[in-house]
């Protein structure tokens, strides 16, 4: 059954976590705005002090009829802040934490933490290996001091005070986001309770309390495109616009040559080799020096951006802003590309399946896979260093994998 629990003394906790996380100050006060109308209510019809997660379900359902019959499009801005409010109200309840806190801010950290510097330092260069590059160390240490923050939210002064069920209730907080990213900030502070262990930080090994999370392998194969799709997307972007000379280019980069999104957001005019017909660049994941043909298209799409689209600043990245401050595009904003580009020409995926701008690498790895293309060339042309990361592509390869098949007899005759 259910706990209760004051709503008064819930409102406030769940402010003061905003407050920590460092929401902005506009978002607390609308919080708190929508918390007066809900508390309002709940005296109205319960006449106590209390709050439960079926309470606010009866708010949202006869206040503005949340969630509706039928769902789909958008919802209104005012039904938007009611729900946001009775969710942050519910996972503060729930866990003492909030499920994918929205950018979650840990600059401004607690002295205690900074404490523990020296010993996550410690850490870090203790399980980095000469194969892990410095994103996969920042990575390591952000997961670390995001838990750190869920600490700090339950009043928990140190891995000192720590229990197992700070650790369950932490591994709860990370339920309804991302299994991967869940898996790997459970994996990293496994290792984190490991190592304090280890080296008497600790004087209990608390890694054995972190849950495992079954997360199968290569489950989300992204979907893959029918050259009738790609042609189909490419002609319809708008190329006599700035955003569309841009859209086009980048997505051509991704598409023919297999770039990732970070290294598309990272070129540089100094990686386009002219004189070669070449790109060439340092790989943002692995840190490694790739070199590219300049395709025709591809090539006559870049220059057609740089001529008549790209804004004449002094910035040294490719790809900018159409508007400004004319900065370089973000990773996030090079993957928003193809969405809006699906959208505007009515290409949908099936549901569930991923169909980001990953999914065009590995519709040019099928193709390559198809064509006869050898698997080391083909790690080699996707930016793999090792050939365990290309595996998860011989999955879409259908007819090579069969022509790999051997009956029974001939097991038997070449054992």
């Amino acid at each position: 059954m259910e706990s209760k629990q004051k709503l008064s003394e819930l409102i406030d906790s769940t402010a003061k976590a905003l407050e920590l996380l460092q929401y902005a100050p506009q978002t607390i006060t609308v919080f708190r705005l929508e918390c007066r109308k809900f508390t309002d209510f709940v005296y109205a019809v319960v006449g106590e002090d209390i709050f439960t997660e079926q309470i606010g379900s009866k708010y949202l359902k006869e206040k503005f009829d949340f969630p509706p019959e039928k769902m789909g499009g958008s919802i209104p801005a005012r039904t938007a802040e009611a729900v946001r409010c009775i969710r942050k109200l519910g996972e503060y309840h729930l866990y003492g934490s909030f499920v994918n806190p929205r950018k979650p801010r840990i600059k401004n950290e607690r002295d205690w933490i900074k404490q523990d510097q020296e010993i996550i330092s410690a850490f870090l260069e203790a399980i980095q290996t000469k194969d892990n590059t410095d994103e996969t160390k920042r990575a390591r240490e952000h997961r670390i001091k995001l838990f750190y923050e869920f600490l700090g939210l339950r009043s928990v002064n140190g891995i000192g005070e720590m229990t197992a069920q700070i650790i369950s209730d932490y591994a709860k907080s990370l339920q309804g986001g991302s299994l991967t990213y869940a898996k790997h900030r459970l994996v990293t502070l496994r290792f984190y309770f490991r190592f304090l262990y280890e080296n008497g930080y600790c004087h209990q090994d608390w890694s054995y309390a972190v849950p495992r999370l079954m997360n199968p392998k290569n489950l989300n194969v992204p979907a893959l495109w029918t050259v009738g799709e790609l042609e189909h997307l490419l002609k319809s972007i708008d190329r006599g616009s700035p955003n569309g000379k841009r859209a086009y280019a980048v997505i051509l980069l991704v598409a023919q040559l297999g770039l990732r999104i970070s290294d598309v957001a990272n070129l540089k005019l100094d990686n386009l080799r002219w004189e070669r017909n070449e790109i060439e660049l340092i790989q943002c994941k692995t840190g490694k020096k790739a070199v590219y043909p300049m395709l025709g298209d591809v090539g006559w799409a870049i220059i057609d951006y740089i001529r008549h689209a790209r804004p004449d600043v002094g910035e040294s990245f490719v790809f900018i802003t159409c508007n400004a401050p004319y900065t370089k595009l973000h990773p996030t904003s090079v993957g928003g590309i193809l969405k809006r580009q699906m959208r505007c020409c009515g290409i949908q995926k099936k549901p569930g399946t991923v169909n980001g701008m990953h999914s065009l690498r590995h519709t040019l790895a099928r193709r390559l896979l198809e064509h006869g293309t050898p698997l080391p060339m083909v790690a080699n042309i996707m930016g793999h260093t090792s050939y365990l990361s290309t595996s998860p592509y011989l999955k879409i390869d259908i007819t090579g994998l069969r022509e790999c098949a051997l009956s029974i007899k001939e097991a038997f005759d070449n054992a």
